[in-house]
Order: structure tokens, then sequence, then C-alpha cells
């Protein structure tokens, strides 16, 4: 097996990505791994050198370690989706680290010796199709993502947080709480019409809206938590406009998980378990797929697709 680790220089603070190297290399030398570091070069290099390394590859398995944030993996899972010798492993670098936190969270997956030492298992990948706004003629695309698609006041969160890193040099958690508060105090929603398969359609404005194979978002928000990495499914959940008042009451529940079943959120909540939704904009829609920002004015169908992705379970934790 070829143990390839992937360092994304501009994930998170930026530091923790460099103090990884001396931990690298201490677990490869003692379990004696055959291996090779890839600093990635700006955005969407990794998917180009994870597809560069599998056709280099004469069928031996290779394992992609990502070096960086949910964005990172993401990108690696855009490069060796439908490999079948192909397994990703997420060293957690960044500044959410979103989806290993449904196996527990970080501390295991900060063991480098567990993650060469552990097990891959098959775990679902989000489809989805989309045109980007302002792409000239490109036209429809698809991609992969391996953890949640988010809309509403999480995706203006998000796009906030990437203008106070560019202009402000603000990162990780304190570019979040930067940004949760500055949309705060103008936030303006989206409107689309959600067409769930096998259920009824419906149109609103869009507080909170998420379709995930995994429970976590914005740094710890367990914002779906009743999904599954593995069921073949993904969860799809709206939160309905109300107040900012009671938003503000109220998301200390929504962060903490509790707001599935809560009378609180009583005509306000939609959840339901779907293999593909739509959404049509009625209005520009920013959405998020993996903490990454796109924008679209037309339909984005999102469904679970066909094959899984191998994900490497360190040693020692418990395998879904």
């Amino acid at each position: 097996m070829k143990h390839c680790f992937v360092i994304n220089p501009a994930a998170g603070s930026g530091k923790d990505q460099e103090a990884l190297l001396p931990h690298i290399m201490n677990a490869v030398k003692k379990w004696g791994a055959d291996y090779e570091i890839h600093r990635t070069s700006g955005p969407g290099e990794a998917v180009t050198y994870a597809r560069g390394r599998l056709s280099e590859s004469t069928g031996e398995t290779v394992r992609f370690y990502s070096c960086g944030g949910d964005g990172s993996a993401s990108e690696i899972l855009n490069g060796i989706y439908g490999a079948k010798n192909a397994e990703l492993a997420i060293i957690p670098a960044g500044s959410g680290n979103d989806y290993i936190r449904n196996f527990g969270g970080k501390e295991r997956f900060c063991d480098i010796t567990a993650l060469i030492a552990g097990t891959a298992v098959p775990v679902d990948v989000i489809k989805y199709t989309f045109t980007p706004l302002r792409q000239g003629d490109q036209g429809e695309v698809t991609s992969y993502a391996l953890n949640m698609i988010n809309m509403g006041f999480d995706a203006r969160v998000v796009r906030r947080m990437e203008r106070l890193k560019n202009k402000f040099f603000i990162k990780g958690t304190g570019a979040y709480v930067a940004g949760v508060v500055i949309e705060l105090t103008g936030y303006k929603m989206s409107r689309a019409v959600f067409r769930p398969e096998g259920e009824e359609a419906f149109e609103t404005d869009i507080l909170l809206a998420g379709v995930g194979s995994g429970r976590f978002s914005g740094g710890g928000f367990d914002g779906i938590p009743v999904a599954e990495v593995n069921d073949g499914l993904l969860d799809f959940m709206v939160i309905k406009p109300i107040s900012r008042r009671r938003f503000i009451r109220l998301i200390s529940a929504y962060h903490d998980g509790k707001h599935i079943g809560n009378p609180e959120f009583e005509g306000i909540l939609h959840i339901s378990r779907v293999e593909k939704v739509e959404i049509e904009p009625v209005s520009p829609l920013i959405f998020t797929t993996d903490g990454e920002v796109n924008f679209t004015e037309k339909t984005v169908t999102i469904s679970v697709a066909p094959e899984k992705l191998s994900f490497v379970i360190p040693d020692g934790v418990d395998q879904p």
C-alpha cells in the first residue's frame, strides 16, 4: 500500500500543517510505510494530484491522508471517487473538521500511527449537480461531497468567513464567530422550492437547511443528529424563518442537536430521509459543500452517489 499525505498549507491557522510533519515522519518510519508527502499549491490542486497519483498506480491500494479541513478532504474525494484502489483518511488540521465528529472527534484521528494501522470502511458520498453563477459558458457541473451541503444562514456565515480571512487575516473559530455576529445584524434570506423525492414539494424562505450524510457542520453544530454515514440515504433538514430574537434563543439547542422532537421547533422544522432532493432557487442561492462556497440561480440536484467511498477508521475507533 502507498501512503500519500496531502498537506493544505492554507487550511485552518496554517501552523498545524507544518507541525504535522515530524509526526508523519515518525509514524511512517515506525510502520515502515511506503509514503510520499505532497503540499497543495492552491484551490483544486488536490483533485489534480489525487487523479494523477492514481493514474500512476499499478493497481496497488493508495491511501490518501487529507491534512487540512473538510474542504481539503472533499477535494481529494473528487479526485479519487470511483477508484477501486483508493482510500481516504483524514488528519484534522483545519478550522471545522466536522466529518470526523461522526466517529467521536479528532483525538484518535490525530494519531497518525493509528490511522496507518486503521481499516477502510464503506461510507456514503453525496453527489450534487448545479450550474455555477458567473462561470461563463461552463454550464452544469457534477461534484461530490463527503459530509454535508448547507444553505441559508450557515452558508452566508461561511461566505463571510472567507471575506474576513482575506481582508483581515482572521482564521479558524474567530472568523466563524465574527461571521455569525455580522450576519445576524443584516441577514437576508434566500427562497427556494424544495422537492424531496417521494414527498410533497414546498416553497419557503430559508433560515437553515442542510442535506447530509454526516451530522455536523459549522465547526460542531449537530444540525442533523439522526444522520448516519453508511445507511445509503441522505438526511434533509429545513428550518423556516423565525424572528432574530427567537433564533438567538434557539441556536444553542440547534448546536447541541436537541431541535428534533423539541416543541420549540414545532411548525418550523422539516426533516426527512431521502435518496434525492431538488432545490430550485426563487432568488440567487448561496450554498456550501463541505464548507466550500457556491452560488447558483438554477436548480441544485442532490442525491446519494452510486458508489461508496473507502474511508479509514483509526485503529481503536469503533466502526460505524
